[in-house]
């Protein structure tokens, strides 16, 4: 009898030795599972911010695009492609409660070394030395699903383009080469390296245009010009657009027309540009 009830507790002991197991394995289990939906429903959530981001930029860059390749400005392009975005976004995440608002920047403000002075979010500063096109707004993203609310960002387009100087190259002769130099920078400032003879539109040179051959390098090395001071070197990725004059010119009038690989323009102008000799 004593024999019989030391089995039935071990036999006790053991059957609930077995039910904690199993109870913390069940949990494990379940644990487990809700932390894997609780990532991956994370991660989409995260992808979900970086394509809203992603598409709020490309927008960006189309609008002013648009805004600085034509002749009358529409002042309103910006904000009528934002709306239809912001209807976009909402539809195309239906059941996560996905909101995009956005506000455009207005008034004068800094923006890589200029003061833009926009206009519902745009800007068009041209005929200058330098010239510059840009546009700046603000997001905001909130998904109720997730209780994410208030993420912002800002995102920016810009295109500068500063008019260096004018170099003097001899040929036969009196005549030769004037070579105009430009420097065009992108948002950030990053150095546009990579225009071809097509994206610049136009080049006049006292008013008349100019058939020209680009040249495209780093310059460091300043000029080795037959004057003194010597001009400092530029110390930045320059373009040339170097065009045929039967005699030097002590100065030149210059227009160019730059288009980047988005479509975003700009046209500067300077007068009286001396012509340094090369």
């Amino acid at each position: 009898m004593k024999v019989f009830r030391e089995r039935k507790g071990q036999f006790i002991v053991i059957a609930a030795l077995l039910l904690s197991i199993m109870i913390v394995s069940v949990s494990m289990v379940i644990y487990g599972t809700v932390t894997y939906f609780r990532q991956e429903r994370w991660e989409e959530y995260l992808t979900i911010v970086d394509s809203v981001k992603t598409g709020s930029f490309h927008l960006l860059e189309m609008s002013l695009s648009k805004y600085s390749q034509t002749q009358t400005l529409n002042q309103t392009i910006l904000r009528d492609n934002l709306n239809q975005w912001v209807r976009d976004v909402r539809k195309a995440y239906p059941g996560f409660g996905v909101d995009l608002s956005y506000s455009l920047e207005t008034g004068a403000h800094l923006a890589y070394g200029m003061t833009p002075n926009y206009n519902m979010g745009l800007n068009r500063t041209w005929d200058k030395n330098p010239s510059y096109s840009t546009a700046n707004t603000t997001f905001s993203i909130n998904i109720a699903s997730v209780g994410l609310t208030g993420y912002n960002f800002s995102a920016h387009a810009f295109l500068k383009m500063n008019i260096a100087d004018a170099l003097w190259h001899v040929g036969q002769g009196q005549s030769g080469w004037v070579g105009v130099r430009v420097i065009i920078e992108a948002e950030g400032p990053t150095p546009v390296t990579n225009l071809r003879t097509a994206n610049f539109v136009l080049f006049q040179v006292g008013g008349v245009n100019q058939t020209f051959t680009l040249y495209r390098y780093y310059e460091s090395q300043g000029h080795p010009v037959k004057q003194n001071p010597t001009p400092p070197a530029l110390n930045a990725f320059v373009y040339e657009l170097r065009y045929s004059a039967s005699s030097k010119p002590d100065f030149v009038n210059v227009i160019i027309t730059v288009k980047d690989s988005r479509g975003v323009q700009v046209r500067g102008a300077v007068n009286n540009l001396a012509v340094i000799d090369y």
